[in-house]
């Protein structure tokens, strides 16, 4: 007696195949922090619980809606990676198609663009509402939006210290600013750290790096043994020293700024005289200093002074591509036709890696942003009425207490760093699969 063997006609799909997921996915992060904000409000509005219920009841609608819609005929096979691949038009697509799969990396980019939306929203309505109402920031009422949530440098006496309400969602600190403007003016101060300073980075490191590995012999041994120095030198103790020598030099500055002023204000009185003997006594560095720190203010040169010491190991990383590349058939046909040096580098080597310098930069942003919290942590980053996630994170454990710990003032600029570095690095992550899919493996 023979028994019929009936095969499958049906799929079960995993969870990541529908495309669906990813939105649940965000969604219920962005639910659970929501979540924990509300929870930690000291009178949170009755509105606000309701929405969070019928938000978690469509999250959870739609996890069973997708949980029942997993099956699928096998008449309609899953295309293997290999396969979609194959049917692209360009590296770009593929590099996209396996991105797309990676959830963690595309769940991570649309939180973090929500978090860069809100923080750079606040430091551009900071700076134009004022501009476009035509009056004063301290002119607007205390209890406007305005006030409450977007100016950052507001103080009041009166509210110092005070926990999560709903007029002030994240609490208020010392001198009573609301820590939540102050939270997202940090992120927009952070996330451009990041970026400029790996901007300044990627473009030292990878012009060193493919100028080094192009030319070889000498060039490569000298440029490379600079390299090898400035490893040897603790990252940190040079940017410690750069601040402090551009700490000075603000001191200077702001010492003769002060002199010029009162050379100004005895010539306006009519006593040229004095003026004259105000301004000899202003030597030709002091002038300089003054005009240096016009044109880069303080918080510029945080920006520059951490790129210029993180572009060592891409210059390491570009000079390995280049000593792999400049003896490729195009780049040999480009010497062959007569073109010079500087065009082969940047024209056709230097767009042939950019894959690694991608995936390279987008670990570079929160190294950056991790240094320069360091940095304003011990308070040699961002001054005064300025703030960063580190200087906050800093001012909250001075005041975390066991008598009376105001715990808001740290909870919050650290969650907020934390968050956007995971999300960088499982960015990075993501890239680093996407475009060089043999890592993965």
């Amino acid at each position: 007696m023979s028994i019929a063997v009936t095969k499958p006609t049906t799929r079960r799909r995993a969870w990541v195949e529908h495309p669906l997921s990813l939105p649940i996915n965000v969604s219920m992060v962005l639910w659970i922090l929501s979540f924990i904000a509300v929870s930690l409000l000291a009178n949170a509005p009755w509105a606000v619980t309701p929405v969070m219920f019928v938000w978690l009841l469509a999250n959870s609608a739609a996890i069973v809606y997708v949980g029942m819609h997993l099956t699928v005929p096998l008449d309609a096979p899953r295309k293997s990676e290999s396969e979609v691949v194959a049917e692209g038009t360009s590296l770009f697509r593929d590099a996209m198609y396996r991105l797309r799969r990676n959830q963690m990396a595309t769940g991570s980019m649309v939180i973090l663009l929500l978090l860069m939306l809100a923080c750079f929203s606040q430091f551009a309505l900071f700076h134009l509402i004022p501009v476009i109402k035509g009056k004063d920031r301290a002119a607007f009422a205390s209890d406007s939006f305005y006030a409450l949530h977007l100016d950052h440098t507001r103080t009041n006496e009166g509210e110092t210290y005070e926990p999560p309400t709903a007029q002030h969602w994240f609490g208020t600190d010392s001198l009573g600013r609301d820590l939540f403007a102050r939270t997202l003016f940090g992120g927009s101060v952070s996330f451009l750290v990041g970026i400029v300073g790996t901007v300044v980075s990627v473009s030292v490191g990878v012009s060193w790096g493919a100028v080094a590995g192009y030319f070889g012999g000498r060039v490569d041994e000298w440029m490379m043994r600079i390299v090898d120095i400035l490893y040897g030198l603790p990252f940190l103790f040079l940017v410690i020293l750069i601040m402090t020598l551009v700490n000075g030099l603000g001191n200077v500055a702001s010492s003769t700024d002060q002199k010029f002023a009162e050379a100004a204000a005895a010539e306006k009185a009519g006593d040229t005289d004095k003026a004259n003997a105000i301004l000899s006594e202003i030597t030709p560095d002091q002038r300089t200093a003054s005009i240096v720190t016009k044109f880069m203010p303080p918080i510029v040169v945080v920006f520059v002074a951490i790129g210029l010491v993180s572009w060592l190991t891409m210059a390491r990383i570009t000079r390995g591509q280049v000593l792999s590349l400049k003896e490729r058939e195009f780049v040999v046909a480009a010497r062959a036709i007569g073109a010079r040096a500087p065009r082969i580098i940047f024209r056709h080597i230097v767009p042939n890696l950019m894959g690694p310098v991608i995936v390279y930069s987008t670990l570079t942003i929160p190294e950056i942003m991790l240094s320069e919290a360091f940095l304003s942590f011990v308070g040699l980053g961002i001054s005064e009425p300025n703030c960063s996630w580190g200087s906050l994170a800093s001012e909250g454990l001075a005041g975390v207490n066991i008598i009376k710990p105001y715990w808001w003032l740290m909870v919050y600029p650290a969650a907020a760093l934390s968050l956007s570095l995971f999300g960088l690095n499982f960015i990075g992550d993501g890239l680093r699969d996407a475009l060089d899919p043999r890592s993965a493996k």
